[in-house]
């Protein structure tokens, strides 16, 4: 591997793979409740994948870091340095807890809100901050932060899972259309469910739900939320 890091291992597509798992997971009802509040009430489940990190011998890692990076869809990042809603968002969980030898995440606070570029790739940055998440902490990223892994010197294989969510006009890795995520779509139709239908890219309200000049967006947002969760059939509605 690169700079001497441990080897990377990914497996995605995890809803279709496993959907009594991983489909709970995908659809917990407090993350979306803050997505939607911060993206609006159009959140689509980009990729749901678990990312392990093989562990390196100290004396072969070459470099401080994984590479510094933004995620996807940060499109409007240095334009202002007013805040501006993410286009996407990723959840980490981590499965173990993070010290020095396991390898803290590393982020480089306000990023999201300036054009701010890193001059070595692979190297700490002196306005870094080190996240020690515990095992089940669930970390946030807005896609325009800039973030980067450290390297995992010890003696186990890191793990996390990786919930990335997007706008739900936005393309999506994770495959859609397999039998089991298509199923999953039926039952959001037949119970009007348009927040699980949205998270995997079914969104019959889009072009009907554009920006009034008479409300905030806040306002609008607020006000389709409401309107999905008042037209949500129950699971045992017969109807």
């Amino acid at each position: 591997p690169q700079n001497g890091l441990g080897g990377q291992i990914v497996l995605d597509n995890l809803v279709e793979h496993a959907p009594e798992v991983m489909l709970p997971a995908a659809a917990n009802a407090t993350i979306l409740d803050f997505l939607e509040t911060v993206m609006g009430p159009f959140i689509q489940l980009e990729s749901l994948r678990i990312n392990l990190t093989e562990p390196a011998k100290r004396e072969h890692v070459e470099v401080e870091t994984r590479n510094w990076h933004r995620d996807m869809w940060a499109l409007t990042v240095g334009r202002t340095d007013t805040y501006l809603p993410p286009n996407a968002c990723n959840m980490l969980t981590y499965f173990q807890d993070m010290d020095e030898a396991m390898g803290p995440l590393r982020i480089l606070p306000g990023s999201h809100r300036s054009q701010d570029l890193v001059a070595e790739q692979f190297q700490a940055q002196a306005n870094e901050r080190l996240i020690y998440a515990q095992a089940g902490d669930v970390v946030v990223i807005h896609s325009a932060l800039i973030h980067a892994a450290s390297p995992n010197i010890s003696h186990r294989s890191r793990y996390f899972i990786s919930r990335f969510y997007n706008k739900s006009y936005l393309p999506h890795r994770d495959v859609h259309s397999g039998p089991n995520t298509q199923q999953i779509i039926d039952i959001g139709r037949q119970r009007n469910d348009r927040r699980l239908m949205r998270l995997f890219g079914v969104d019959d309200l889009l072009f009907s739900r554009q920006v009034d000049a008479n409300q905030s967006e806040a306002e609008l947002w607020q006000m389709w939320i409401e309107q999905d969760r008042s037209t949500k059939k129950s699971a045992s509605d017969p109807t």
